[in-house]
């Protein structure tokens, strides 16, 4: 393991739909046991304050209300970075958002999910966003999706383009696609040759639509790690550039792309 390496847990749990405070206040805990366990990031799924409703628009936070503050406040008591999630304000619908905080509580990332779930109805109750989002800590350089976003690789390319070793992909993939799931998530790191973090809620009584799966594969397209069971729990592991770098080295897939004719096609 390199130096530089960021030690990352993903947060398997489910949410208690449209309550935020119980969430959060659970939020505190794992925050809490990541630090103890070592990790200097802690990434939860999609939106965890409410649990995630296509057309639900509750509780929506323009990035200094109370969802957003609790996040800063765990991310400051906890001493550790945090990737959490809120329907964001805007002057027409909310967007879907994930956003790091960091241990002096400030916001340093903020991605809205670009690809929104038509079968869902998502697309017409939330506005897409447009742009990339990358933050970097330690060594690493990371990029962040949103569930449906992994099914679109264009969107890992171009993260992996802007020198992305990792992508974290908070979700909320449902127990009837979950093949999709881990099959996407292993091709994208191994395409990009990049890590890719899958955090997915546990299955529960709010949430029975859904049973885990939370997994970090590596550059190789391999399991670093994934969770055990369908319940909550931390799953754990150190995201190594220099892994990137010497599986890029080896095999320099990108070195022999061909925008050019991509778009001439």
């Amino acid at each position: 393991m390199s130096e530089a390496a960021v030690r990352t847990c993903c947060v398997q749990a489910e949410s208690v739909p449209d309550a935020p405070e119980i969430n959060l206040a659970r939020a505190r805990e794992f925050a809490l046991e990541a630090r103890k366990q070592g990790a200097s990031l802690i990434a939860f799924p999609e939106q965890y304050p409410t649990g995630w409703d296509p057309q639900g628009t509750a509780f929506t936070d323009d990035g200094s209300g109370a969802i957003c503050r609790c996040w800063s406040a765990v991310a400051e008591e906890a001493g550790i970075h945090v990737l959490g999630s809120y329907r964001k304000e805007t002057d027409t619908l909310p967007q879907n958002v994930a956003a790091v905080f960091t241990p002096d509580g400030r916001c340093i990332a903020e991605y809205a999910k670009m690809h929104l779930f038509s079968p869902g109805g998502e697309d017409a109750a939330f506005l897409p966003g447009a742009k990339l989002s990358i933050f970097t800590l330690g060594g690493v350089r990371f990029g962040i999706a949103i569930c449906y976003d992994l099914r679109f690789a264009d969107l890992f390319g171009a993260y992996a383009r802007a020198g992305c070793a990792a992508v974290i992909v908070p979700a909320a993939w449902p127990c009837t696609r979950l093949k999709h799931w881990s099959l996407f998530l292993h091709a994208r790191a191994l395409e990009n040759q990049m890590y890719v973090l899958g955090i997915n809620p546990a299955k529960g009584a709010a949430g029975g639509a859904y049973c885990g799966g939370t997994t970090i594969a590596n550059p190789q397209g391999e399991t670093v790690v994934r969770a055990e069971g369908t319940g909550s729990c931390l799953v754990c592991a150190d995201i190594d550039p220099a892994a990137v770098r010497a599986a890029r080295a080896a095999f320099p897939v990108g070195a022999d792309r061909r925008d050019e004719l991509y778009s001439s096609l």
